[in-house]
């Protein structure tokens, strides 16, 4: 569980890095290094300060570029650092012919160009270009589990980089380990005390012991929900009743783990909607958009009758449908008139979003709703041609909600219907671009429809 979890922040880490952006780091690795020895008292984000205001004017233009990217990503990692509580550095590996060459480190150190040995796990990570975590390891510094997570590139697949996280373990194994052998202490001094009592005490005892040993199985066995029933007044008692505060401590810390779980998880949905707003910046017009084909996708998925689960995931689905738009250009986003070529391009963004959150666990449930969101129930769209039922239901809702929104949105090249005229376009196209039962219950419930179309003033609604 731990292991996943390592494994899941390392690549929605590494979905947040351009491969691109650390090639330009990586080839001015030893002037950016140079750089920071002859100003070694200072920070790594002071040394762009300082250069972006007295020597701007000796410095190669793709060289500031490449110290302004240095000072974006460490920021960026530090602030993932903090959001999920890692003490240790994230460290980000261009591959070379001797190992892994470091590129970008959180730590406020410069130690660019050092070579490290590849372990299996990121060897694997790099050849199968999906996330990889380790089991528990020691080395001279502690107990770790590692994770490895590959960088996409676009442009190319020669380059291979990767986003390195260590978690420490120490203490957390220490402590079981020591609240172990109390147990294993307490219980042996409880049954050598039941040695010397009388035979019927023993029997007593016997009886008690044998609850003990079934509790330590059930401990054993990762079962803390079955309370410790032994009542009595000595050692065996005492020793029960440690026992109990034991199980219920331990209950109490899985409960908080799983809470960190919850916040774990929420962390990785803030991340995304962070890299989300870094679409909007490009296109404004995408924030509000995906807010509201949230809303309308939980409608139907609660008339549908759609699990908690699936709900979470057809959620999660509406953020990150149009992510892959992050590689298309804003000046493409933005044009009145599309030319052939450019629609081509901006088709791609299906395929594209699906490539960024592939290896991520718990969004595993997702990359098909963003992948095939944009096909047709009659066969006819893209990527895959899918056709009726063979769509994933996720991406049949996406579909109908974030085809709603389009048809009453007013975008750069086409002006936005009214309510009653995107209706009717959904039950035109029901059976053919949308799926007939979708597009029934969409239709069934438009009062609930046209209460969000007036509160985000889509529309025009009478």
């Amino acid at each position: 569980m731990l292991s996943e979890s390592i494994r899941g922040i390392a690549a929605t880490t590494a979905s947040f890095i351009k491969a691109e952006d650390i090639l330009l780091v990586l080839l001015y690795s030893d002037k950016i290094k140079e750089k920071y020895m002859s100003m070694s008292s200072v920070t790594f984000s002071h040394i762009y300060e300082k250069m972006e205001g007295g020597q701007k004017n000796v410095q190669e233009d793709r060289f500031n570029e490449a110290m302004g990217v240095c000072v974006k990503y460490k920021d960026i990692l530090t602030n993932i650092k903090k959001m999920n509580m890692i003490d240790t550095p994230i460290n980000i590996y261009a591959m070379g012919k001797n190992g892994l060459s470091l590129v970008l480190t959180t730590e406020n150190t410069i130690l660019t160009g050092a070579n490290y040995n590849l372990r299996p796990e990121s060897e694997k990570a790099i050849f199968t270009n999906l996330a990889q975590s380790t089991g528990i390891y020691t080395d001279k510094d502690g107990v770790w589990i590692s994770a490895y997570a590959p960088i996409p590139s676009v442009y190319s697949e020669k380059d291979k980089m990767l986003v390195e996280i260590s978690y420490k373990i120490d203490a957390y194994i220490y402590r079981l380990r020591k609240e172990l052998g109390i147990i294993i202490l307490v219980c042996l001094i409880g049954f050598l005390v039941t040695a010397f009592m009388s035979y019927k005490l023993v029997s007593a005892l016997v009886s008690d012991v044998q609850k003990l040993d079934k509790a330590a199985k059930e401990f054993e066995e990762e079962r803390y929900d079955v309370p410790v029933d032994i009542k009595s007044d000595d050692e065996i008692g005492h020793l029960a009743d440690t026992f109990e505060k034991l199980r219920v401590s331990i209950g109490e810390k899985i409960d908080e783990l799983k809470l960190a779980i919850v916040r774990e998880k929420r962390a990785h949905l803030e991340s995304i909607v962070a890299l989300t707003n870094a679409i909007e910046m490009r296109d404004p017009y995408t924030k509000e958009h995906l807010n509201r084909v949230e809303k309308y996708a939980l409608l139907i998925a609660r008339w549908i009758h759609l699990s908690k689960g699936e709900m979470i995931e057809l959620k999660y689905a509406c953020f990150l449908h149009d992510i892959g738009k992050i590689y298309i250009e804003a000046e493409l986003l933005k044009k009145v008139k599309l030319a052939p070529g450019d629609f081509e391009e901006i088709k791609k963004h299906s395929e594209r979003g699906a490539k960024i959150i592939e290896g991520i666990q718990f969004l595993e449930g997702v990359k098909d709703a963003v992948l095939h969101h944009q096909e047709r129930y009659d066969g006819k769209g893209y990527p895959g041609g899918l056709k009726g039922e063979g769509i994933p239901l996720l991406a049949r809702i996406v579909s109908v909600a974030d085809a709603f929104d389009s048809m009453t949105t007013t975008r750069p090249y086409k002006k936005k219907m009214s309510f009653e005229e995107a209706m009717d376009e959904i039950e035109r196209n029901a059976g053919t671009q949308f799926d007939p039962k979708i597009c029934e219950v969409f239709l069934r419930y438009r009062n609930s429809i046209e209460k969000i179309a007036k509160k985000h003033f889509i529309c025009s609604v009478d």
